[in-house]
């Protein structure tokens, strides 16, 4: 699997091109804002690479898992929280089938994944994230959204040379009828760099 492959070097990239944008723990931040509080709640991070929000949510007192497909991406997940002494639990899965019993997490965070994969898959890890949280639980979605004016250029040519089809796809759906038709209520969206960018929270009714 690529991201096997490109795990050791995924965090510099993102470092990289976060430079660009204000820097990644200032947007990340952004996701964490809408989770808090997280003091003994539990946490999990579907799409998450490395596991940057994870570790966030578990220095803010939330027992986190970080659920990713690539192992090469959780391995370096593990180093990170072991090296800053957090309680991250790595798990190995797909976002579309979760291991857990329904209702078993306070939070289910979303950060820059979604867009990385097709719309079914899109569509079958928040009907999942809908079933593993709790009553009144909160999902938060970080990720892209149509930009606005000339950000729009910018955004069509970052997309056409280091962004796939999927992320396309993405914004181009109507997120809040999908996510409205799965049984999610109470929507908070922030935008973010002219629109390029969102923070969108919804609860499980």
């Amino acid at each position: 699997m690529v991201y096997d492959v490109l795990a050791p070097l995924y965090d510099l990239g993102v470092w990289f091109l976060a430079l660009f944008l204000g820097g990644e723990e200032g947007l990340r931040d952004k996701a964490i804002a809408e989770a808090m509080p997280l003091e003994g709640k539990t946490v999990l991070e579907i799409f998450a690479g490395t596991g940057t929000i994870s570790l966030m949510a578990a220095k803010r007192g939330a027992a986190a898992v970080a659920l990713d497909i690539s192992e090469g991406m959780l391995r370096v997940a593990g180093e990170k929280a072991g090296g800053a002494g957090a309680p991250v639990y790595p798990i190995r899965a797909d976002a579309v089938e979760l291991p857990f019993r329904p209702g078993s997490f306070d939070r289910v965070i979303a950060s820059m994944g979604l867009h990385e994969v097709g719309s079914d898959a899109a569509e079958g890890a928040l009907k999942e994230a809908y079933r593993v949280l709790k009553t009144g639980g909160r999902l938060v979605i970080f990720d892209y959204s149509r930009a606005e004016g000339a950000a729009r250029v910018i955004q069509a040519l970052f997309f056409a040379f280091a962004e796939g089809e999927h992320a396309r796809g993405w914004i181009g759906t109507d997120v809040d009828a999908l996510l409205t038709g799965i049984g999610f209520r109470n929507f908070r969206r922030k935008f973010l760099l002219k629109r390029a960018l969102q923070v969108l929270t919804v609860e499980k009714r």
